[in-house]
This record gives C-alpha cells, structure tokens and sequence, in this order.
C-alpha cells in the first residue's frame, strides 16, 4: 500500500473577522473544495478529510470519494487533528501526505512528488526559501511522532526534530497561499478569477 493523503479542514477560521473561510465562495465552490480536488486528483489513497467546526456544513461541501473524519476536539488546536487523521490511516500505509484544507491552489502533481520524495527519504515538505511550509508528507515510521503532537503543533515540529532526514520541495510560490485573512481570500479570489479567464481564452 502506498501513501494516503490526509486534508485538515477543522479549524474556527479565527483571523477572518467572523467568516469561515472553508465555506467561502472560490471560483463557484467552497474553497476547501479545492485542495480536496488536489488529493483526488494525485496517486495517493484513501483521501481523508478531518473535520471539527462546523463539520456537517463542510462535508456537504466535499466532492464524492474521501473519507471523513471528525474531530470532536478540534478547539486543542492543529495536533488535535493530525492525531485523528494518522489514526484513521489503514494498517499497512506506507506513509500520508498532510494538506491543509485552507491552501486552495496545491496541485495533485506537487502531492505525488512529496510522496515520493518521502518515500525515499523519510519526510518531505514544500519550501519557500528556507522556510518549512505545508503540505508535507511523512513515511510510516514517522506516524508515532505525529500522533505525539500536542496543542496547536503542526507537523513543521516533527520535521524540525529529524531534519536530518527531511527534504524540502520548491513549488510554485502560488501554491503556498495560505487563506487565513480576508486580504489572503480576496488574493485567492483575483488568482482563481486570472486562471478562468485564462481557460477562457
């Protein structure tokens, strides 16, 4: 069995000024549709989306073929959610790839590559200079240490601890855009209007 891919989607969207983000609109369809487009789109399986806030109005919003997870205990923060997914990753997995649901312009291309490149070397993680971003991947052995987590850690600690066996990614700068404010949404907003008219044309 090779590499899952796991989208984090459970959090309370706090620096967006009362709106959730996940349910906003982008390109006519909710905005976490996207990345879990991504994970559908690339070689990895199962595709597990791990749930909290909100969970019921997001799921209604996820395209057909993933599997959901909810995590009751999203409000612990990120690791919370991490735990639960590495959790319901089948027996036998290689390894899993960890998006986050808010980071709309992934590609199922830059997914497969980092579980590659972690399945050679451990971790791998996308990069933008010397800075760890997100998404990342982690083989099996590296499962006990996420599922060690706690509180709002992400898994930028993990691969911090075992550098030595981390290697980083460069993807286009777009696919880093992380939506975390209304400035972040609107960006997205111009970057996914700039593609369709590009289709168009």
């Amino acid at each position: 069995m090779g590499f899952a891919v796991m989208v984090l989607a459970a959090g309370g969207s706090t620096r967006m000024g009362g709106r959730f983000k996940l349910l906003e609109d982008l390109g006519g369809r909710a905005l976490v549709a996207w990345s879990v487009e991504a994970a559908i789109g690339s070689g990895c399986r199962p595709v597990v989306v791990v749930l909290g806030n909100r969970a019921e109005e997001v799921r209604r919003a996820l395209p057909v073929g993933v599997e959901v997870v909810v995590n009751g205990r999203w409000q612990e923060g990120m690791s919370s959610s991490i735990r639960e997914g590495v959790r319901a990753l089948p027996r036998g997995c290689e390894g899993v790839v960890i998006c986050l649901g808010d980071m709309p312009f992934v590609t199922s291309r830059t997914i497969d590559l980092l579980a590659s490149l972690a399945s050679e070397r451990g971790i791998a993680y996308c990069r933008a200079g010397a800075e760890i971003r997100s998404p990342s991947a982690f083989r099996s052995e590296f499962f006990g240490d996420l599922l060690a987590l706690r509180g709002d850690a992400g898994a930028k600690e993990v691969i911090r601890r075992s550098a030595e066996r981390a290697a980083g990614l460069d993807v286009d700068p777009v696919e880093l855009l992380d939506v975390d404010t209304e400035e972040d949404l609107e960006l997205a907003r111009r970057i996914a209007s700039g593609r369709a008219k590009g289709l168009k044309g």
